[in-house]
């Protein structure tokens, strides 16, 4: 709630009059508030018309824009790691599934096998959101920069003497 109403500028009496149904209504709006940032940052380049690799690529970009090259945590991993977690892992969860099967999606479409296209999705995800806890956890903001470059790589979309 300290929070929340820091960064609101908001008393929390306040928050409770603009949320009666309390915490919980909070953190849903929250949740489905921070879902509709990525799709708008993220993940709606996987729907533009273009190049596979150049709708990855932006992807990938608007991923460091939104995380602010590590700075900014995402909300939905946050949640997902505390104690209220229970309440949202379901719809956290079906999120990530489709944005997932999108990204899977595209990398088929770049010329991945569909099952490799799958896991290379979910390897990505993995990448770039354990780029935020490991950066959190050791007070760095490194971590997603080499996470981003490494998701390239093994996409495919640089070459070795690019990464050099």
């Amino acid at each position: 709630m300290a929070v929340l109403s820091q960064a609101t500028g908001l008393q929390k009496a306040s928050l409770y009059h603009h949320f009666p149904g309390g915490k919980n209504e909070m953190l849903e709006t929250a949740v489905l508030a921070t879902i509709v940032e990525l799709e708008r940052r993220v993940f709606r380049f996987l729907e533009t018309n273009g190049d596979a690799a150049d709708r990855i690529g932006q992807v990938l970009e608007g991923f460091d824009v939104y995380t602010n090259g590590g700075r900014r945590s995402c909300l939905l991993a946050v949640i997902a790691q505390s104690s209220v977690a229970e309440n949202f892992q379901s719809r956290i969860s079906a999120q990530f599934d489709a944005w997932i099967a999108r990204l899977g999606k595209t990398l088929v479409e770049f010329g991945y096998e569909p099952n490799r296209g799958d896991s290379l999705a979910l390897e990505t995800l993995e990448t770039l959101y354990g780029s935020l806890a490991v950066g959190r956890l050791l007070g760095s903001f490194e971590n997603v920069g080499f996470a981003l470059r490494r998701s390239r790589a093994n996409i495919g979309l640089d070459t070795k003497s690019e990464l050099l």
